[in-house]
């Protein structure tokens, strides 16, 4: 979707140099007359987060002083925090971090009204359901211990340099740092096809993501019904407890479904 939000550091600063006021747009509900009380603010944390609406919707913003670049960890968790406080009681379209318009009416002319219907669309696909993250970490290199009492080849090789200088042996480490490295990959692979199958009969989606560090696990977000959740979290429980000890297992939601935002 074509929208005219842009990037805060592509909205220019006044001719004079004056700082340039901007509209920050978090994410589009369907229409509502008020918001949670406490809700912090990309940029500013005095900047009170407002509604922006027209017809069936309404646009959750705050006005934003582009002193700095936006970009900061605090500017990502309020942004995250906003749209995660209210996927909690309502359905959200979170729009991307960074988001700005220039000012309220044409949050309304240049996003709400040209892109209505294809919003009210998206908030109907979405109605009811909620993000939530799994991650997982590797208890004590528990995969690598495996890795050494299921791969033969691994085992041996390890055997074989036991002993020797760091500076001997060179193919044959080569040749076992290939082996772990292809074992850990294929491993991640089953590990993330076993959570999937463990939740995805309380899910409506799935989305799994690469891992970065040496002990990650896995890392899969899921679209869960609102109505599904308990099953969804029993499910988990149950997947941690097989996994004690091996898989150590993080929850994370529910959040508005940054990762399954229908696309145009």
């Amino acid at each position: 979707m074509t929208t005219h939000a842009k990037r805060a550091e592509d909205v220019q600063t006044k001719p004079g140099g004056d700082v340039e006021k901007a509209v920050y747009v978090y994410g589009i509900i369907g229409r509502r007359e008020e918001l949670p009380d406490v809700l912090p603010s990309v940029g500013d944390d005095e900047a009170e987060v407002v509604l922006a609406s027209r017809g069936e919707l309404s646009a959750l913003i705050s006005e934003v002083r582009l002193v700095r670049p936006l970009g900061t960890r605090e500017d990502l968790l309020a942004h995250e925090r906003v749209l995660d406080t209210l996927a909690a009681k309502t359905t959200v379209i979170p729009m991307r971090f960074g988001s700005v318009v220039t000012t309220a009416d044409a949050v309304v002319e240049e996003l709400l009204e040209p892109h209505h219907d294809r919003f009210e669309a998206m908030l109907t696909e979405l109605e009811g359901l909620v993000q939530f993250t799994v991650r997982g970490r590797y208890a004590e290199s528990a995969h690598l211990r495996e890795i050494v009492h299921e791969v033969p080849e691994v085992r041996q090789l390890r055997e074989d340099l036991s002993g020797l200088p760091e500076d001997a042996g060179y193919a044959e480490r080569v040749r076992l740092g290939e082996l772990v490295s292809n074992a850990v990959d294929e491993k991640r692979d089953s590990d993330a096809e076993t959570l999937v199958a463990s939740l995805e009969p309380f899910s409506v989606a799935s989305l799994p993501h690469a891992v970065a560090a040496e002990d990650d696990a896995v890392h899969v977000t899921f679209l869960v019904d609102r109505e599904q959740i308990p099953q969804f979290e029993q499910a988990m429980d149950e997947l941690g407890e097989r996994w004690a000890g091996r898989i150590d297992l993080r929850l994370i939601g529910p959040l508005a479904p940054y990762d399954f935002v229908p696309e145009n």
